[in-house]
């Protein structure tokens, strides 16, 4: 098989977020030595070497962080991060003596955003370094993950120095939600769409994350994207699926996943809704599986049917959602989220169509993977913004096996004719044999 060599931009390979599993799920199997990433992340955090093992360290003028937050943040060195040290905390990362740098960060990046000057601050260049790294790795091919107007610039750029082939793939609708509100929005709005069109039609490769992102990028952009979201290996994950439907000792709905923007006022419902339900069904416990326990702490009380778990190694996924009863997927329904959700597709998806555990979609209907569970009906959906129809979905589910047994099994096979790793990989890279 012919594999072109990739320099990833932007996004590095990991098991916890979204755009991580994808690529590592999308790339798993592609020569090493065919596969770099530089990124203005903080690579020396959770990195993954199973899939990759050449990483660039990206930053500002050298450094991780431009001014003022290289004062506030962890001092880290650029460059490429020699293998042996990559899963360690380098030497070149001092230590954070207290946790107040976290608040700063977040008081100056909203006062940056208000006075329009965060993509002022935020500019990534091609440094002398940078540039003979480039030209000693030689990629055929570009490919980024865009999610800010720096990457996009700094994409342009290299396709410029290197004159390689841009491939594109959108996780999200970043064009229309990365700018945040500012006295300079509307400018700065103005300068994202014309920088991301731009390079759209630079590119030679459009991926998008769905079927709805790739209708609504065609009217947009008039560009044909090809979708390609999170694949699942059916061998790994099909042996953990559940085959008994019977409710052992406590029905669990679970939720795995990310706490923030989008989806926390949804997770605060269903916690609601079940604290309700055991008002009159002991039996009934919400687990919610996220590393970010201290937002979970603002948004719901814990108690004994609403309960934090610690995450788990992506490895132990299939087993742990095989053993629930109900898995979730929850929207937020307000304007913004709705706008930033609407062509979106969780990673999480996939598992959890292979798992064999029925699923339960909580959204507005105007987002895709409401219309997508609707549309084939592989989860129980529910439309509705309120408690009462939570509770009575819940509750539905909980009575009746059979429904439960119905579409688990829907899912399943959705997954397994749709979403299996082998044929989704080899179509992902006979999409960039155009070099």
């Amino acid at each position: 098989m012919i594999y072109p060599k990739i320099l990833i931009v932007g996004q590095s390979f990991n098991k916890k977020s979204g755009g991580g599993v994808t690529i590592s799920n999308l790339f798993t199997g592609w020569p090493k030595d065919k596969l770099a990433v530089a990124s203005n992340s903080n690579l020396y955090n959770d990195l993954d070497t199973s899939v990759c093992d050449t990483y660039y360290q990206l930053g500002y003028n050298n450094k991780l962080h431009p001014f003022p937050f290289n004062i506030i943040l962890p001092k880290i060195k650029c460059g490429i991060i020699p293998i042996v040290t990559a899963t360690d905390t380098p030497d070149k990362v001092e230590p954070v003596k207290s946790g107040n740098y976290k608040i700063l960060h977040r008081v100056l990046t909203a006062l940056l955003h208000f006075f329009g000057l965060y993509n002022v601050f935020y500019k990534l260049k091609i440094t002398p370094e940078f540039a003979l790294w480039l030209n000693e790795y030689k990629p055929d091919v570009i490919y980024t993950q865009l999610a800010s107007l720096e990457l996009i610039k700094f994409t342009d750029d290299i396709h410029e120095a290197l004159k390689k082939p841009v491939a594109i793939h959108m996780m999200d609708d970043w064009p229309l939600t990365i700018n945040k509100p500012g006295i300079l929005y509307r400018y700065w709005q103005n300068v994202i769409d014309k920088a991301f069109r731009k390079l759209v039609n630079k590119s030679t490769v459009l991926m998008s994350i769905g079927e709805a992102m790739t209708d609504e990028y065609k009217l947009r952009y008039n560009k044909n994207f090809i979708p390609f979201h999170n694949p699942i290996d059916i061998n790994y994950w099909k042996p953990k699926a559940v085959k008994d439907y019977n409710i052992k000792d406590k029905f669990i709905i679970l939720y795995a996943g990310r706490i923030g923007f989008g989806i926390e006022k949804s997770i605060a419902d269903i916690a609601n809704a079940v604290n309700e339900i055991a008002k009159t069904n002991k039996n009934i416990i919400f687990e919610i599986q996220t590393g970010e326990q201290e937002e979970l702490n603002k948004l719901v009380e814990q108690n004994e049917f609403v309960k934090w778990v610690k995450p788990i190694a992506y490895s132990a996924l299939p087993a742990k959602f095989s053993t629930v009863d109900l898995l979730l997927l929850p929207q937020d329904f307000d304007e913004n989220s709705v706008k930033f959700l609407k062509y979106s597709f969780p990673t999480k998806v996939s598992e959890y169509m292979i798992s064999g555990t029925p699923i339960l979609v909580y959204g507005d209907e105007r987002t895709g993977l409401t219309k997508y569970a609707l549309k084939d009906k592989w989860g129980y959906v529910v439309t509705e913004n309120n408690n009462t129809a939570l509770c009575r979905a819940i509750t539905e589910l909980y009575n009746n096996m059979a429904l439960r047994s119905e579409l688990a099994a829907k899912a399943q096979q959705i997954a397994i004719d749709s979403e299996d790793a082998v044929t989704v990989r080899d179509n992902f890279r006979k999409s960039f044999l155009f070099v």
